[in-house]
């Protein structure tokens, strides 16, 4: 059977242990394809050199080779001995590296630095020690080296019995006291790809100059023979009998849960195990929904699990989330359009459960199909004496008229997530939500989420930001086309046509004066004064219009050499090889994060459950007034992320002209924005610069 290569891996091109398990994800696949290895590992330490050695295992059955540059750790105390002796100053860090490897306490720890003795003792690793000094000729302490990040960047090198290699580069916390809390992110680089290359012989050639000692403020020499003794002398004689293997299976515990999410579970529970979570965007409703699920498998015995997300995308995000979480499962299933087995396997896989060969099964849908004849059949006719969970994302649209037949009564305990379950203008539906799922159980806002300190990481659950809002008036033209339907609407409402005829045409000329305001010519300059005002800062942005803004948009982004992308629903969701088998979206996503692209050009399908984390400025071109799009929007750009401590909202408003208009309709469109203001006003006041962003909306609301 012929090795696998490093080309054949699907690996991201960028990780993050926020987000991902790079152990099980990048670590394993690519040492068991690669027969060569070098690592600039950072500071030597027992901890950092277990680290550098994670996944090792595969790479030993390969009979491949490493290489591995650390630096020493010497305190200031430590270079006033030293100073005086080169012949004393490697005995001194000799006496250092020993120290450290004498406390060899934590298990991951011991049986990485054993692996690590063991290819010593067989000539499969080499180690040097990187000795920095500054431009003076003086050695540097590790207080130094760490304020002056000569070593904060680290560097792998991967390469296959094919001659393939990939690099990755980034920043690791080596200090962490267990290695599942290390923290870490880098980047992925393959030289076969061309746009890549040149990272690639960046990295190699970094490794190189540090290895073959020509780096001006590092002076390599090999490790000390004492260290390498000491390494030979506590590896075991069998590299089998050190336990890798259940390392690799070791999965991330299951996310510690905040405060808020742990009392948003004990609402639910008082309450039945029903309820709703009125949470903002961002504050962990996914895993305090998953800790309602923990809650519930030990209780039952028996577990139909279904969890009903508005589009397929979120399926996945979800899936993602259950994985980093550690829910098991007997089944899961993928019940929508992409699956056209999705009716077999949910019921034979609830009739296991009812014959006892499963406990739990999990289905995850979409709103169409978990409302849909099919789906509803199934649950209600194999049920039998399980008990059935349903947890509702993006609530409120269960609200709507067709997807209120899934809220059928076979599902006893429920749950639904939402910033905001209210439906816009639709009170039976709110009603129906509310009296179905046994209204709200906990809360936590948009404003306490920002201005609540989490006692675990001493920040805001939320990132705060900065409200800007960009007045513009309509032209002559488009305020006389906006004038004309309002008289049209006005008549209409005084004619005699029956409701559903009047309601009809009402509906239209509504839609089309809306458009009209949402798509105000004025707005494309206001962008333009926005984009000059940004300048180098306009990375990480999202820009939100409408379908008939897009083309202008991107007109005007790509006039300023801004590298920019469309986000919209022509952008693939399945996984596509040439994407590294991931899809469209997610490349773009990727992407974003990365830096490459510094705009993504949106419209609704960045509104509900995608995650941007990196996303820091929002500019808000179109909105439909509904408030949960703007909540929904704000929230994109307020996540926690690493590196943003705060967000930037431009709202661009068009403001009415009351001029020449009859005192009724005056007073009609004065009111119908006063409405609008109000929702500004609210945003305005949770804002860092909520004095000058009120400011401006007195001002607009006294000229009216």
């Amino acid at each position: 059977m012929s090795r696998m290569n490093l080309k054949s891996l699907d690996l991201k091109k960028a990780y993050s242990s926020d987000f991902d398990n790079s152990l099980r994800d990048f670590y394993i696949p690519a040492l068991e394809a690669s027969i060569e290895y070098n690592r600039l590992a950072g500071f030597f330490s027992s901890t950092s050199l277990a680290i550098a050695a994670r996944g090792v295992l595969g790479l030993i059955r390969n009979g491949g080779t490493m290489r591995l540059i650390a630096s020493p750790q010497l305190s200031k105390r430590d270079l006033e001995i030293i100073l005086d002796s080169e012949e004393r100053r490697e005995e001194y860090i000799s006496k250092r590296m020993l120290e450290d490897l004498a406390r060899l306490e934590d298990e991951f720890v011991k049986d990485h630095v054993f692996a690590l003795g063991w290819m010593v003792a067989n000539r499969k690793l080499e180690i040097r020690i990187a000795v920095p000094y500054d431009e003076e000729g003086k050695l540097l302490s590790y207080e130094e080296v760490q304020q002056r990040g000569v070593f904060h960047q680290k560097v792998g090198i991967l390469k296959d019995s094919e001659g393939n290699l990939i690099t990755f580069s980034g920043s690791v916390n080596e200090t962490a006291k267990a290695w599942l809390d290390n923290i870490e992110e880098f980047k992925v680089f393959r030289d076969w790809e061309p746009s890549e290359e040149d990272y690639v012989g960046a990295d190699v050639s970094k490794f190189n100059k540090f290895w073959n000692d020509q780096s001006p403020r590092v002076r390599i020499m090999d490790v000390p023979k004492a260290v390498e003794r000491k390494l030979i002398e506590i590896a075991p004689a069998n590299v089998d009998k050190i336990d890798l293997e259940r390392w690799c299976k070791t999965q991330k515990r299951k996310p510690q849960l905040f405060q808020h999410q742990q009392a948003a579970i004990e609402a639910w529970l008082k309450n039945g195990m029903r309820g709703l979570f009125e949470m903002a965007t961002g504050t962990g409703k996914t895993f305090a929904a998953l800790g309602c699920l923990d809650k519930a498998s030990k209780t039952t015995q028996k577990l139909i699990v279904v969890i009903a997300c508005p589009y397929h995308h979120l399926i996945e995000q979800w899936i993602k989330e259950i994985e980093k979480f550690g829910v098991e499962t007997d089944k899961l299933i993928v019940a929508d359009a992409t699956n056209q087995y999705w009716r077999n396997e949910l019921a034979d896989s609830l009739m296991d459960i009812s014959l006892g060969h499963k406990t739990k099964v999990m289905a995850m849908t979409t709103h169409r199909t978990f409302s849909s004849p099919a789906f509803r059949k199934i649950i209600q006719s194999n049920k039998q004496d399980s008990t059935a969970l349903l947890i509702a994302d993006e609530v409120h649209g269960i609200g709507a008229e067709k997807s209120q037949e899934g809220l059928i009564d076979e599902y006893d305990l429920r749950l639904g997530l939402s910033a905001t379950p209210r439906r816009w203008f639709d009170s039976p539906g709110t009603e129906l939500i509310y009296d179905y799922f046994g209204g709200v159980v906990y809360e936590f806002g948009l404003k306490k989420a920002i201005n609540t300190l989490n006692p675990d990481t001493d920040q805001a659950y939320l990132t705060p930001y900065r409200y800007r809002s960009r007045f513009v008036s309509l032209t002559e033209e488009e305020l006389e086309e906006y004038h004309e339907k309002t008289r049209r609407i006005v008549m209409n409402l005084n004619k005699t046509e029956t409701e559903e005829q009047a309601k009809a045409i009402l509906d239209i000329l509504m839609f089309q004066r809306a458009n009209i305001v949402k798509n105000a010519l004025g707005k494309y300059q206001v962008l333009e004064e926005i984009l000059d005002e940004l300048r180098e800062s306009i990375r990480w942005t999202l820009i939100y219009c409408s379908p008939e803004q897009i083309d202008e948009v991107m007109e005007i982004v790509n006039r300023r050499g801004i590298a920019a992308h469309r986000f919209t629903m022509e952008e693939g969701t399945s996984p596509e090889k040439k994407y590294g088998w991931i899809s469209e979206r997610e490349h773009l996503l990727e992407e974003f994060a990365e830096g490459k692209y510094k705009i993504l050009v949106a419209m609704k399908c960045l509104d509900e459950g995608v995650d941007v984390p990196p996303a820091r400025i929002a500019i808000l071109m179109a909105s439909s007034g509904n408030p949960r799009e703007y909540i929904q929007r704000i929230g994109r750009v307020i996540r926690r992320y690493p590196g943003k401590s705060e967000a930037l909202i431009y709202d661009v408003v068009t403001s009415p002209s009351l001029s020449n208009l009859p005192s009724e309709l005056k007073e009609m469109e004065k009111k119908i924005f006063e409405k609008e203001l109000k929702r500004y006003e609210e945003i305005a006041k949770i804002a860092l610069n909520r004095a000058e962003a009120l400011t401006l909306i007195c001002d607009i609301k006294e000229k009216l």
